[in-house]
């Protein structure tokens, strides 16, 4: 997978032999990549497969609610590894755009047909909440109408939903914040996972940017993180830690975790649930 910034880079990557037959594109930040970005990214794929286009995804950098509310979310997931997790879903080329004030008050007609007209898009994959450029007035209706009248096919996914409500990013950081990991593991699709750097049994965390639940014991899988151009984070052993939130550490509690070869190196820590037992 390429990931490119800008627009420069974006037409840089699609450059080649191989984008002429067009692309199919989703739009988003997909932030965790919870089981509605899936939906949408499986959706994509089979798109793609059966009409021969380039998947490219379409993302924005600062977040938007940086700009539009003052601060940005929480992360939910490692920039690595959701480029991994991207890559593997069969995105082939992921451009995150800057997003500036000008980029904000574009009206979504403008935005859409550059879109467009840079990745020779045939087909988008929005879900019914899509909402793009200036004051989110690009409704999944409003661009379905447009791609009718410029030969390009829109394709509506249904949200993702769990306990009769929509799968959002939202709701995966209120019950992490809760410290409800069965929940947030439902809405994701696997389960809640920090990274940090392991030091004489304890991982630092970077502090103030990534959910997490409050302090206490939890059940983890610690593991190796994954690599770029490799594999997906590995399943890692079983472990009690203590999460001091606070601090943006957690303390393993079980030493001789066959974990030497990574000291001073980045961990993963897949949270299973609370309790001290492994």
């Amino acid at each position: 997978m390429k990931h490119v910034s800008g627009w420069e880079g974006l037409a840089a990557a699609l450059a080649e032999p191989h984008a002429l037959a067009g692309a199919v594109l989703t739009i988003g930040m997909f932030d965790g990549l919870h089981r509605g970005h899936q939906r949408i990214l499986s959706a994509a794929a089979r798109i793609a497969r059966s009409a021969g286009l380039l998947r490219v995804h379409v993302g924005f950098e600062p977040h938007p609610d940086l700009l539009i509310q003052g601060r940005a979310p929480l992360a939910l997931m490692a920039d690595d590894e959701l480029s991994l997790r991207m890559a593997a879903a069969g995105v082939e080329v992921w451009v995150n755009l800057n997003f500036t004030p000008e980029l904000r008050e574009t009206p979504w007609e403008v935005f859409v047909e550059r879109l467009v007209d840079v990745t020779r898009a045939r087909s988008i994959v929005l879900s019914p909440e899509s909402a793009l450029g200036r004051d989110r007035s690009g409704t999944l209706s409003r661009i379905r109408g447009w791609g009718a009248s410029h030969g390009v096919q829109v394709h509506p996914v249904a949200e993702a939903m769990a306990g009769g409500a929509p799968i959002r990013s939202t709701r995966i950081r209120e019950a992490i914040a809760r410290g409800d990991l069965v929940e947030a593991a439902r809405l994701l699709g696997r389960p809640y996972a920090l990274t940090g750097v392991l030091k004489r049994g304890t991982v630092s965390l970077e502090r103030g940017t990534v959910a997490l639940p409050p302090s206490g014991m939890y059940r983890a899988r610690i593991g190796a993180v994954g690599r770029l151009g490799g594999r997906l984070p590995l399943h890692g052993r079983l472990a009690s830690i203590h999460l001091a939130a606070d601090l943006d550490r957690c303390e393993l509690l079980h030493p001789g975790l066959g974990l030497r070869p990574f000291e001073g190196g980045p961990v993963r820590l897949a949270l299973l649930g609370s309790g001290d037992n492994p």
